[in-house]
C-alpha cells in the first residue's frame, strides 16, 4: 500500500500551501506523539538556525542538545529539522523542538537551546520563532534575523503536547517542514539528506522511566 498524506495523517489538518512529503510527516507526527506520551509536561518550540553551506554536520545539532538539554538542564528532548534555502536566508535549518518542562521553564530551555547552537562553528545565526510571528516580515528578508533575534516574553512560543487541541495545531503548523518545494529546486540540496529526527522515547529518557515505573507500580496495587 502506497504511503499517502491521507494514509498517515491519522485526522490531523496539515498545510495545504504546499506539496508535503507523506514519509516526512509521518515523522513529524510520530515526534510530536511520540514526546507527548514519553515527556513530562511536553512542549515543543520552533528554531531556525543559518549556516555557512548544504554540507553542514546537522549531527552536531544532536550533540549540542544533548550537552544543553540532557546533561545540563536535565531535560529529555526529541526534533525534526529540515534543511532549506532561500534567498536572504541562504541556507538554513528549521527545527522543530519537543522537550521536557517537569524541572525547567520553556523559556529557560528555549533560550539555552539556541544560545548553545548560535554557538556551533558554521552556525551564523539562531533564533526562536513565536507561534504567531509578524507575516510582514517574512523569511525572504535581510531582517529576518534581526527581527526575531530576542526572545521576547510577550510573544508565545510554545505548544503544550498534552493538550489536545495544541497537540493538532502544532501538527498543522510543523506540518510545512515536510514540503518539496525548496527541496527540488535548489541545486546545492539534490542528494543530501535534507530531514533528520530524534524520538524521546521513554527508554531514552528519565521522565519516561519514571513514568513507566509509576504504572507499573499502580498496575502491581
Amino acid at each position: 500500500m502506497p504511503v499517502t498524506l491521507k494514509s498517515v495523517a491519522k485526522n490531523y489538518t496539515y498545510n495545504t500551501n504546499y506539496d508535503l512529503d507523506a514519509r516526512r510527516f509521518q515523522s513529524i507526527i510520530k515526534v510530536l506523539e511520540e514526546s507527548r506520551d514519553n515527556l513530562n509536561k511536553p512542549q515543543v518550540a520552533h528554531i531556525a538556525i543559518q549556516v555557512d553551506d548544504p554540507n553542514f554536520d546537522k549531527t552536531q545539532v544532536n550533540s549540542t542538545l544533548t550537552k544543553v538539554l540532557a546533561k545540563q538542564l536535565n531535560t529529555g528532548f526529541g526534533y525534526f529539522l529540515a534543511l532549506e534555502c532561500s534567498e536572504y536566508s541562504k541556507f538554513h535549518i528549521h527545527i522543530m523542538l519537543t522537550f521536557s518542562t517537569g524541572s525547567s521553564l520553556p523559556f529557560t530551555v528555549l533560550k539555552e537551546s539556541t544560545k548553545a547552537l548560535l554557538a556551533i562553528d558554521g552556525v551564523n545565526n539562531a533564533i526562536a520563532l513565536p507561534r504567531k510571528q509578524d507575516r510582514s516580515v517574512p523569511i525572504d528578508t535581510s531582517d529576518y534575523y534581526k527581527q526575531f533575534k530576542n526572545i521576547d516574553h510577550k510573544h508565545d512560543y510554545f505548544h503544550n503536547l498534552k493538550d489536545e487541541s495544541q497537540l493538532k495545531d502544532a501538527v498543522h503548523r510543523y506540518s510545512y517542514l515536510s514540503k518539496d518545494q525548496t527541496k527540488t529546486q535548489v541545486e546545492a540540496l539534490k542528494d543530501i539528506r535534507l530531514t533528520q529526527s530524534k524520538i524521546p522515547k521513554a527508554s531514552k529518557t528519565k521522565q519516561g522511566q519514571t513514568v513507566r515505573k509509576n504504572k507499573k507500580l499502580l498496575g502491581e496495587q
